[in-house]
């Protein structure tokens, strides 16, 4: 039994602890999971009957469902992801049907919000929950018209189901939220029409169920790099991440059986029978995305190519007045550091995360340094305070929509006749730049940080992060040159 998970005991040999994982919440005093659990066990909410959960889902809903002295959930927001067919949705099922009877709880009826890329997706959820409900409180408790379908209690509480678009949940105040497949949701569809319905309900909960996506994804993405970002943080904030999946090195034996057992949240003969098949008929990448849960680059093209690395390519040192940019590479591997100075970008140094702050800021102090610039929306959000820290006003952090703004800038100045910015000879930056893809971000782009195997796209986001720094820098002029 494991305090630090409630009790909650080992994994049994059909299951597997979590690759990533956040901790107990500093402010829980309690979980509302073994309650959830033990309450859907009594009901028929699923087809097939069963009284036990998989070890994988009250794991997930021990951790989820955590609350604090007052009796509110501690985590704001809830990403689980692991491979197809494990049994995510029979959790969803019980999470959600319970929530819509907390009206007494939380002193207000309940209204939760379940979308997905496509509807039949959140329909397949919904249905049998639905049949239940119209067996236990009558037909009149269920709408089936296509579009109006939902759930609703005899004390006014609802369980809606919608297709995720830009209006999804508009004119609704929210309880609870359950984005799923949500490597196929825009972004946009979540922050901007989703988040603010949940601003004045009492313990909200956003829910964020996936198998892994592609680049493109930039609500999973996003979320997973920054909840990455704060595992074993003293205070992780609201954003929890329960992860099953292979690790993202290349040179992973996705043949090895280990390999598929770690990666899958429940293991048996018949999974491994599967997998197997699978392994035989399937793409690698497909394989890798559906049955190892790992991200897979987009398939689509390189934005520019060597021929406009030919024409950017320099010799030639930045000089004059100088902005640093940096950035975190998407598995947390490296941060690199580029300068930015008469229109000249040179990628410095490619080194640990951990000492990112420290020589930025020598850079910063030795040099000058007008600006340094920051997405503060990716991998290096955890750089963001301490770089505050000692760079006071010149520490430029830029929000999603800076940096997608920035990438464009970026693009429209390497594509520019004449050029309108060059990069010195590196084979980084080289790479960076022939590899480079987008991933999208509203109705624009930024650049993706694993634009293909091997490839890092962290420099093209610190090249655009540098020129935004150079364009936007509070302090006066310095002087720049590398020894």
């Amino acid at each position: 039994m494991s305090d630090e998970w409630w009790g909650l005991e080992d994994p049994p040999p059909s299951a597997a602890w979590p690759r990533l994982a956040s901790g107990r919440h500093p402010r829980a005093v309690g979980t509302y999971g073994p309650e959830v659990l033990a309450w859907a066990s009594e009901r028929r909410l699923h087809p097939k009957r069963s009284s036990v959960r998989r070890w994988w889902q009250r794991a997930v809903a021990y951790r989820a469902l955590e609350y604090d002295h007052a009796g509110d959930l501690c985590w704001g927001t809830v990403m689980v992801s692991g491979p197809r067919q494990t049994g995510k949705s029979w959790l969803e099922r019980d999470v959600c049907a319970w929530r819509i009877h907390q009206a007494e709880r939380w002193g207000e009826e309940q209204a939760l919000l379940h979308v997905a890329h496509k509807l039949p997706a959140a329909q397949e959820v919904w249905r049998p929950a639905a049949r239940w409900a119209a067996g236990v409180y009558g037909p009149r408790t269920v709408r089936w018209a296509n579009g109006e379908q939902q759930i609703e209690l005899p004390d006014g509480s609802r369980w809606m189901i919608q297709a995720a678009n830009d209006g999804s949940g508009v004119a609704f105040s929210l309880s609870h939220v359950l984005v799923d497949e949500a490597w196929r949701v825009p972004r946009v569809v979540f922050d901007d029409a989703i988040v603010p319905t949940m601003a004045e309900s009492a313990s909200p909960q956003a829910w964020l169920v996936s198998t892994a996506g592609t680049s493109d994804s930039d609500l999973m993405l996003g979320n997973r790099v920054a909840a990455i970002a704060m595992l074993g943080a003293d205070d992780p904030g609201d954003l929890a991440i329960l992860e099953w999946s292979a690790p993202p090195d290349l040179d992973v034996d996705i043949d090895d059986r280990r390999v598929w057992r770690a990666a899958t949240p429940h293991w048996d003969d018949r999974r491994e029978t599967r997998m197997a098949s699978a392994r035989s008929m399937t793409s690698e990448r497909a394989f890798r995305q559906q049955w190892l849960n790992q991200w897979v680059p987009a398939e689509k093209p390189p934005l520019l190519g060597p021929d406009v690395w030919g024409r950017v390519v320099t010799l030639a040192a930045p000089s004059g007045r100088v902005s640093f940019g940096v950035d975190v590479e998407a598995d947390r591997a490296a941060a690199v550091i580029l300068a930015m100075g008469g229109g000249v970008l040179e990628l410095v140094e490619r080194l640990p995360v951990a000492s990112a702050v420290a020589r930025v800021a020598d850079l910063a102090a030795n040099h000058r340094a007008s600006a340094v610039g920051v997405d503060a929306s990716g991998p290096a959000a955890s750089l963001v305070g301490p770089l505050a820290n000692v760079l006071g006003v010149r520490l430029v952090a830029m929000s999603g929509a800076d940096t997608a703004a920035a990438s464009g800038d970026l693009f429209d100045r390497m594509t520019a006749n004449p050029r309108g910015v060059a990069f010195r000879a590196h084979p980084l930056l080289q790479a960076a730049v022939v590899s480079a893809r987008t991933r999208s971000y509203g109705q624009r782009w930024a650049w993706e940080r694993s634009p293909a195997p091997g490839v890092s796209g962290a420099p093209m986001v610190a090249a655009s992060c540098a020129v935004w720094a150079f364009d936007h820098a509070p302090t006066p002029v310095g002087r720049f040159e590398i020894q």
